[in-house]
């Protein structure tokens, strides 16, 4: 029985690596990529976990795994970068309520693409408004761990560029973000609620311009609640925040093909439909 847990807990343990191996090979002959940038031509990212821990049992899986999410969605790095794919990963997987080791896996990922400890805090911290406290939590307790463990290589990249005026740029210091939704529309029902929401969620939060840029909450905000299964008017407005925040019909497009493969398909669908009407609109 003991020999049957050991074999049973060092498959587990390939899969998981899986993430952190295809960390290692994504950069072979570019050891000079910035993951935070988009590059020029897709970055063949390299992943072998699926046909390691699965090849035998769901061959299919594991080619789909491997040759699919990583070699060909992953490796579209020439439309979203890497750094943004660990963000769009890490928050479906809070958003799904999946605080697992393979979040863990993803948070290391992330760490390895480009996310430093101050942005991964301040995404956590964003999306528990749209995801819930306890799943936020629970993804904190372990993003901790992950960034005092010296052994996860960050790598150099370089200096954030701020510019005033422009969502997809931090800023120099925070900016006033101003919602006046919450007391329009439950200032008598909940006025404790409209002041969050107008005073906390988006004059604090949302206005942390100097940490996470307007285009990163968007990005954020739109795959959490897809993660959580919201599909209604909520993120039909997210989604035309995002435009308005700098993401593009072509980015929109391959975030939410990202996240289906995290999210599944049936929440990708129900998304998809809405970006659709809301890039076609002037």
């Amino acid at each position: 029985m003991k020999k049957r847990w050991l074999i049973a807990a060092a498959a587990a343990a390939l899969l998981l690596c899986g993430s952190a191996a295809q960390a290692a090979d994504m950069t072979k002959g570019e050891m000079a990529m910035d993951p935070t940038k988009v590059t020029a031509e897709p970055t063949k990212v390299v992943q072998t976990a699926g046909r390691t821990v699965l090849g035998t049992f769901a061959p299919k899986f594991a080619e789909l795994n491997d040759d699919v999410l990583f070699g060909e969605v992953w490796s579209r790095t020439n439309v979203l970068s890497l750094r943004d794919r660990s963000l769009i990963t890490v928050t479906s997987l809070v958003a799904s309520g999946v605080t697992d080791s393979s979040l863990q896996a993803h948070l290391e990922n992330a760490k390895r693409n480009g996310v430093t400890a101050e942005e991964m805090g301040e995404a956590l911290t964003h999306v528990a408004f749209y995801a819930g406290w306890p799943k936020a939590w629970a993804a904190f307790r372990m993003a901790k761990d992950v960034y005092a463990d010296e052994s996860i290589p960050a790598p150099a990249i370089a200096p954030k560029e701020t510019a005033e005026g422009d969502p997809t740029k931090l800023t120099a210091e925070p900016s006033h973000v101003v919602q006046t939704a919450g007391r329009a529309a439950l200032s008598t029902f909940a006025p404790k609620f409209a002041e969050l929401n107008d005073d906390v969620l988006f004059g604090e939060v949302w206005s942390r311009t100097n940490v996470l840029s307007l285009r990163d909450r968007s990005l954020l905000t739109v795959t959490a609640l897809i993660g959580s299964g919201i599909t209604d008017s909520s993120l039909s407005y997210h989604i035309g925040e995002a435009k308005k925040n700098g993401i593009s019909a072509e980015e929109m497009g391959e975030m939410l093909t990202h996240m289906s493969f995290y999210v599944g398909w049936p929440k990708a669908w129900a998304a998809f439909r809405l970006a659709k009407d809301v890039y076609a609109a002037e």
